[in-house]
């Protein structure tokens, strides 16, 4: 007899409730689908010019729980951690205007959540949502051009090679790129520029490093999917 099932024969005489301990196992997890039902996100810059940084949305309000829950419907014990963002001047044809370059407090946000793991955990997965450009999307789409020739040179190089994709306007955006497979997606909508990551450890996703590809298929490609609508 295995020292498991000895423990558990213990377990059977001594405490019979505790025997479900040694056999039960989390359900499969489960995948949704975006379902976009916040506000718009109605940033307004002047022509030209990036948004001042006091008048950035605060990424920690830009995905409700019920957002998450429809892209992963056993999400748990939701918490969100703002996460500062230094934004500097991109616009090489005019000098930065006051207010337009510095830190914005909550300019990212990490949403951190629980799903079901053998090893219980409050907060075993995330997705984090970071703003790296607010302005007008002329400014933006330049901006991005340039981040998307960067990442595809990129990937080419070193002894390691990344697994580049363009991806177009497959998410729902005006362009999205992966700058690896296992990466999260750098996107463009609009006045806005964002970035989308995470892992999780939870049972279903799969093992290392597998599973980032998976979260990145499976999770943050959907989360581009529910804030993509809401920035037009």
């Amino acid at each position: 007899m295995s020292r498991v099932n000895r423990w558990c024969l213990v377990l059977a005489v001594a405490a019979p409730l505790a025997l479900a301990g040694c056999s039960s196992e989390p359900p499969p997890l489960e995948f949704g689908a975006a379902r976009p039902s916040g506000p718009k996100l109605d940033a307004r810059p002047a022509a030209n010019s990036s948004l001042p940084l006091a008048q950035w949305p605060n990424a920690c309000e830009v995905l409700s729980d019920a957002e998450i829950r429809s892209v992963l419907p056993q999400a748990t014990d939701v918490a969100r951690d703002p996460v500062k963002v230094t934004i500097i001047d991109f616009n090489p044809l005019s000098e930065a205007a006051p207010g337009t370059t510095g830190d914005v407090p909550a300019g990212g946000c990490a949403f951190r959540f629980g799903l079901p793991s053998t090893y219980e955990s409050a907060h075993n997965s995330s997705v984090k949502v970071t703003f790296t450009a607010v302005a007008d999307p002329a400014l933006v789409q330049r901006h991005y051009a340039e981040d998307l020739a960067d990442a595809r040179k990129r990937a080419g190089e070193g002894a390691y090679k990344k697994e580049f994709r363009d991806l177009g306007t497959s998410l729902g955006t005006e362009g999205c790129f992966l700058p690896d497979v296992s990466d999260g997606p750098t996107c463009h909508q609009g006045p806005y520029q964002f970035e989308v990551s995470g892992m999780s450890t939870a049972d279903g996703v799969g093992e290392y490093p597998q599973s980032k590809r998976n979260w990145t298929e499976k999770v943050l490609t959907q989360v581009v999917r529910t804030l993509g609508p809401r920035m037009r």
